[in-house]
């Protein structure tokens, strides 16, 4: 089995998605306290454009399960190994930081010690959490998704045709979902994986097809863009943008006019903003890795290896924040809100760092401790 090339440009990935998560977090407030000035619109943009990142991380997530095992078979002890790093640096992190969270509710009188085993199996214990959940819900089925996958891979020996048949059954799932629970249903299911099988559909897509993926969206250094691959681009650009400002203006005119769209709209326009994101963003990724200086593609990359510690810390900072209460003047409330957004990314970033280095198994409550990236990128390519 030859073995795969190392990806560095993920931890890019991972922390302009962590950001755009901080984001949303930092700027969920604003919704209510500026809903009636001038300032809302400006973040209402900030919150629903950036509402691509747990679905786009999802997408990181099915594009580096299959990356690295869809040329293996994931049975006996590469199984048990499998489930066995996830039961350590995602499982066990989870359940710690779930408990002082739903602890501290407990103690404001905000829920009963006894919701405890239902709040665990649903990522109820603060609202960032659900991501999670679905997370350890794709890795239990992964070892299903991966032997069909491996299947139909050995059936149709066109990469590009297995991943479009892929992308599209997951879309069909998801959808199927979506419209049932509408018109059947009518249960809730933010915690459910199946509601996002599309962005992991993608991402195992983008894992089976690589090769001709990375030739379409990130031409080798020195060579000739093609007329038709650069319009392509600017077409994948301009889509990303009209679809995110078509879902944002939806969620002004709710909030503002109290006028309302059939669910299915937000859902469909969403879903689309986010998938096409998913690859915008890894294009970008590739572009920041490779024309930024050496310092600056070090930084994001160590923002990116400790974006789960983020994930899991920050929303603690920012509630700690907030209790400052800066309301003031519109120009005070924006650098209110920007100093919120700083603190959570930034001094959960600065956390998670010190623990790694100086905290012994800090791995127990912040995940797998990551290598720091190397300061060039040749020492990168070397080192994979």
């Amino acid at each position: 089995m030859v073995k795969k090339e190392r990806i560095p440009e993920l931890d890019i990935y991972r922390g302009i998605l962590i950001a755009a998560v901080v984001t949303i977090h930092a700027t969920s407030m604003a919704l209510i306290d500026a809903r009636h000035s001038l300032l809302f619109y400006p973040f209402l943009f900030l919150n629903m454009f950036s509402s691509f990142a747990v679905p786009v991380f999802i997408f990181v997530s099915g594009f580096v399960l299959f990356y690295n095992y869809v040329d293996r078979p994931l049975r006996g002890k590469n199984m048990l190994l499998f489930f066995r790093k996830r039961l350590m640096f995602i499982v066990l992190p989870y359940v710690l930081f779930s408990l002082v969270y739903y602890l501290t509710l407990v103690t404001r009188g905000l829920m009963p010690l006894s919701d405890l085993p239902l709040v665990l199996l649903t990522g109820k214990a603060y609202t960032h959490l659900y991501y999670v959940i679905i997370i350890i819900q794709f890795y239990l089925v992964f070892p299903l998704l991966l032997w069909g996958v491996q299947r139909l891979c050995h059936w149709i020996s066109s990469p590009r045709r297995a991943a479009c048949i892929i992308l599209t059954v997951g879309l069909a799932i998801q959808w199927g979902f979506v419209l049932l629970n509408k018109y059947v249903w009518q249960e809730e299911r933010g915690s459910l994986a199946i509601t996002y099988i599309s962005y992991f559909a993608l991402g195992a897509a983008v894992a089976i097809g690589y090769e001709g993926f990375k030739k379409w969206l990130f031409p080798v250094s020195g060579t000739v863009i093609r007329r038709g691959q650069l319009i392509s681009w600017w077409g994948l650009w301009a889509a990303w943008l009209l679809v995110g400002i078509a879902y944002v203006q939806i969620w002004f005119v709710a909030y503002r006019k109290g006028i309302y769209a059939d669910s299915l709209i937000y859902e469909l326009l969403r879903n689309a903003h986010a998938l096409v994101s998913a690859l915008v963003l890894f294009q970008c990724s590739v572009l920041l890795y490779r024309h930024t200086n050496d310092r600056l593609r070090m930084l994001i990359s160590w923002l990116g290896a400790c974006s789960f510690g983020i994930y899991l810390l920050h929303p603690a900072l920012l509630r700690v924040y907030r209790k400052l209460d800066l309301h003031g003047t519109p120009i005070e409330y924006i650098f209110s809100v920007a100093g919120g957004w700083l603190l959570a990314l930034f001094g959960s970033w600065l956390i998670v760092t010190l623990c790694f280095r100086y905290v012994p198994f800090a791995w127990i409550g912040l995940g797998t401790v990551p290598k720091f990236p190397s300061r060039s990128k040749d020492e990168q390519v070397n080192n994979s």
